[in-house]
This record gives C-alpha cells, sequence and structure tokens, in this order.
C-alpha cells in the first residue's frame, strides 16, 4: 500500500504539474486519508484493549465502498497523466547499442493499471473476509469481558 501511494504520488502526479491541479488529486488524497484516519484509531484503540463497536464496525465496513472507489481515483489520475508522460517523454529511457532496448514508460503505467485493479479484487476478498471474522456479535461479547 505505501509503495502504490508512492508511485502514484511521486511519480504519476508529482512529476506532471498539469495533473497536479486536477480535482481527482483531491478526492484521492480525501479517500486516502478518511481510510487511514478510521484504520488508525481503530488499531491504536485495539492495541490498548478498548473494542468500540460503532468504530469496529465503521472499520470493516467503510473500506469495502471506499477502496474501490480510491483504487478508481488512481486509475482516472494515471489515464489523466498518460497523454502527459507520452508528450513530454518522462521517464522513458532509451539504452544504447549493445542493448539496443528501450522503456516507454506510458506502457508501464498501463502495466501497472493490470496489476493495480488485479489486486483489487483479492484486496476487497481480504476485507470481506475480514469483516466476517471480525464483526460476528459473540466474538465482539467476548472481547468486551
Amino acid at each position: 500500500q505505501i509503495t502504490e501511494r508512492i508511485i502514484v504520488l511521486f511519480v504519476v502526479i508529482n512529476s506532471q504539474e498539469e495533473v497536479q491541479g486536477k480535482y481527482v488529486v483531491c478526492v484521492l488524497f480525501f479517500l486516502w486519508n478518511l481510510l487511514d484516519v478510521v484504520r488508525y484509531t481503530y488499531s491504536m484503540l485495539s492495541r490498548m484493549g478498548i473494542y468500540y463497536l460503532p468504530l469496529t464496525w465503521l472499520n470493516f465496513s467503510l473500506c469495502i465502498p471506499l477502496y474501490p472507489l480510491s483504487v478508481l481515483a488512481k486509475a482516472y489520475a494515471i489515464c489523466v497523466s498518460l497523454p502527459y508522460f507520452e508528450s513530454f517523454g518522462t521517464y522513458s529511457i532509451k539504452l544504447p547499442f549493445p542493448f539496443t532496448f528501450s522503456i516507454y514508460f506510458p506502457y508501464v503505467l498501463k502495466m501497472y493499471l493490470l496489476v493495480l485493479f488485479t489486486g483489487m479484487c483479492f484486496i476487497i476478498q481480504n476485507i470481506i473476509s475480514e469483516r466476517k471474522a471480525h464483526l460476528r456479535t459473540d466474538d465482539i461479547k467476548n472481547k468486551r469481558s
């Protein structure tokens, strides 16, 4: 998750000034921060042995709709930045004679989009199974006592 955010933030958004002013960047930061505030608050309280049922429910339920929205926002930010990477040639590399190999960065971003959506499917399945495991009523009652 940290690597994913570093790639989107520094490679895609920060390297292209035209993308920095787009609304999708604001939406992306809002979704990331909303998810992190709930997750880190829940994690901190659970480490201290405090289980607050509404926060537990919010932590395991809010991720289900917001994580795919954040992935869509990331994908849209990448799609918006693709024309700029194509026209400016940022991060595209052409190696010298012995290798005669070139890396066209927009293709790398398009492959990253495939990995991003494939990974999202696995992560959503994991989130749903964690939600089922943590939100059992008898399990929460045992944690309280």
